[in-house]
């Protein structure tokens, strides 16, 4: 038998606390091994019982929850972290993917995609919402002369850039297809002939490449 995920909840509302861990003990596969309400407490819960995965929120009282993240994964206490905010802004999902965040949950939608997130970084897959995912792939005008402009420089097509864009905030083939309107195959190939060009070799290579590029950027 499989051994459940071990998690951390850290986030200074009891509400959400009360929240997350009546979430977690609900399901089968996943248990709470830990909470804290502020950054010093979490390091502590943290290091003491090195969960699976911990998911923090961004807002707490002592510590930006972007530099706990940090600090979790530069000390090992912690391979995957999950985001959960209340923020909408799509700055922070590049930031939390700088730091070494694998999941972005808005809380608007936790209840129906915590879980989903804790499961997907555990197998070392990206998580983002429906909401931040959707954010994430409507660039302002400005953004979208600047990553032209880099991507005719790296010799990808409009069409490859967006295709491994939208691989990088984990959309699957058939979504991808579904958004462009055209076949499965063509993304294959679009990605393939893009990952090629760039000489990428896994998912978390294009990840990283999207966000040094600038392709992630709010600005």
């Amino acid at each position: 038998m499989t051994s459940p995920i071990r998690t951390v909840i850290v986030d200074d509302h009891p509400v959400v606390l009360a929240g997350a861990r009546a979430l977690i003990e609900a399901s089968d596969d996943i248990i709470c091994v830990g909470e804290a309400s502020n950054g010093a407490d979490a390091l502590e819960v943290i290091s003491r019982t090195i969960p699976d995965v911990s998911v923090l929120d961004v807002s707490l009282p002592d510590i930006n929850g972007l530099v706990l993240t940090e600090q979790i994964i530069k000390r090992g206490y912690s391979a995957h972290v999950v985001i959960m905010t209340l923020y909408h802004d799509r700055s922070y999902v590049q930031q939390a993917l700088q730091v070494g965040a694998k999941g972005f949950v808005q809380k608007c939608s936790a209840g129906q995609n915590m879980l989903l997130a804790i499961r997907s970084v555990m197998l070392g897959g990206l998580f983002f919402d429906p909401p931040t995912a959707s954010e994430m792939t409507v660039a302002p005008a400005e953004q979208n002369a600047a990553i032209a402009r880099s991507v005719g420089a790296l010799g990808l097509t409009a069409r490859e850039q967006d295709v491994l864009r939208m691989v990088a905030l984990g959309y699957s083939n058939k979504e991808i297809a579904a958004r462009a309107n055209i076949s499965i195959k063509s993304i294959e190939t679009y990605k393939a002939r893009a990952t090629e060009k760039l000489k990428l070799h896994s998912r978390a290579q294009i990840v990283h490449f999207a966000v040094t590029h600038g392709w992630l950027n709010v600005t």
